[in-house]
């Protein structure tokens, strides 16, 4: 019999930053406490300042802040792996991979109860930017592709964002199971909701805005989409590109160029902005976008469609399972089809206007209340009938073969 009330434990490096991963931890964790479910966050630096469920409970493992930009906290608990003191826990569920990650395997191992992974940002992407030379001497080869899929290995199944994101992962030899379901936005961002002045506010009255909301990082490409937009600006002069979001390593470079008398008129960074004014920027951009290829999902074009605003981005893993091309707006393969995605939607008001109806529409899929539902039919599945398998050494396939049938009875996942 499945048990009522579940204790989940959650691990992540990051969960108090300001990015898509982090909002990803933090707004399913807490759709799942006020389901009345505990659950137990292990993460470094948790920012404890805010009204949250009764059933969501911070256990701060420390770490120290290595990289201003990023944000990102260097956490190792060693003292911590080998003396789990939280016997309570009926399952993991693991978002960093790394020494947290190890952490949450011994625990488990100790406690024999299952462990999930969720997969979201490749660390060979990203490690060179958090740690700096120590990181660039670890992403050359495949080191840590090996040490992730050494871990990942270990878990009952893995779930990633998207169908391209567990190609990507394939193609790096990680194994079956594997399952694929979005990790929702919260259900703020479908408020409804007026401009109340927000255009005048960041000074776009009277302009077509091409909305780029992101952490200033390499991987993002804002130097590049500023320097393509300068040929929007050429073919619809009242065109006007804004920046949002937390500063990234990109940053210095980012307000330097803005600066210049060839893009200030018609570029603009506005840093990280409070969130009810993010919401009306959904609102009233008339197109968003991203450009990166290396999404695990690109939830921020999940927030604007919630607000009906089509997307222009890069036909790359995670973005190309959420734009739906000629539909929900453009898919691009390079820069000088983004620009003219950009343009024909900017001139055609009718077109923009039904990509953004089929947007919202389809952004009602994603919302993080719903995705919390299937989570915990997902953790009892493993609980009750996955981990016994592992546990018993059971045939990888038959694993598999489980899970897939399991899914089949289960909104908004794939296999």
């Amino acid at each position: 019999m499945a048990k009522q009330v579940l204790d989940i434990g959650f691990f992540s490096a990051m969960y108090s930053q300001i990015n898509g991963t982090a909002h990803a931890v933090r707004f399913l964790s807490e759709a799942i406490a006020k389901l009345g479910h505990n659950v137990h966050v292990f993460a470094p630096r948790i920012q404890n300042g805010y009204k949250k469920p009764k059933t969501l409970h911070f256990h701060d493992v420390g770490g120290v802040l290595i990289g201003p930009k990023t944000g990102f906290v260097l956490s190792a608990p060693i003292h911590k792996i080998f003396f789990c003191q939280h016997d309570y826990l009926d399952i993991t569920h693991i978002h960093t991979h790394a020494v947290v990650g190890s952490m949450a395997v011994n625990w488990a191992k100790y406690l024999g109860i299952p462990m999930i992974g969720t997969h979201n940002s490749p660390m060979q992407y990203y490690t060179a930017q958090y740690v700096p030379i120590v990181g660039k001497l670890m992403t050359k080869g495949d080191l840590i592709w090996r040490y992730e899929r050494h871990i990942v290995d270990k878990y009952d199944f893995v779930h990633v964002a998207t169908k391209s994101k567990k190609e990507l992962l394939r193609d790096y030899r990680f194994k079956e199971p594997m399952i694929c379901m979005t990790n929702g936005i919260h259900d703020l961002y479908f408020k409804n909701l007026k401009e109340n002045g927000i255009r005048e506010k960041y000074n776009l009255e009277g302009k077509k805005v091409l909305l780029y909301a992101s952490r200033l990082s390499p991987e993002k490409h804002p130097i590049d989409i500023i320097k393509i937009f300068k040929e929007v600006h050429k073919e619809i002069p009242n065109a006007h590109l804004l920046l949002v979001g937390s500063d990234g390593p990109s940053t210095d470079n980012v307000k330097r160029i803005i600066k210049k008398k060839q893009y200030r008129d018609f570029v603009s960074y506005a840093g990280r902005i409070p969130f009810p004014d993010l919401l009306k920027l959904y609102n009233t951009a008339d197109l968003t976008c991203l450009w990166s290829w290396i999404e695990a999902e690109g939830l921020v074009l999940l927030e604007a469609m919630a607000q009906g605003t089509p997307c222009v981005g890069a036909n790359a893993c995670g973005i190309s399972n959420i734009i739906r091309h000629g539909e929900t707006g453009y898919l691009a393969n390079n820069l000088d089809q983004f620009k003219d995605s950009v343009i024909k939607l900017l001139k055609d008001d009718d077109l923009r206007t039904e990509f953004g109806k089929n947007a919202q529409k389809v952004a009602q899929d994603y919302k993080v209340s719903e995705i919390a539902k299937t989570w915990i039919k997902l953790y009892n599945f493993t609980i009750n009938e996955l981990y016994p398998l592992r546990y018993n050494r059971e045939d990888r396939k038959t694993r598999v073969e489980l899970v897939k049938e399991f899914i089949l009875h289960l909104p908004n996942v794939t296999f």
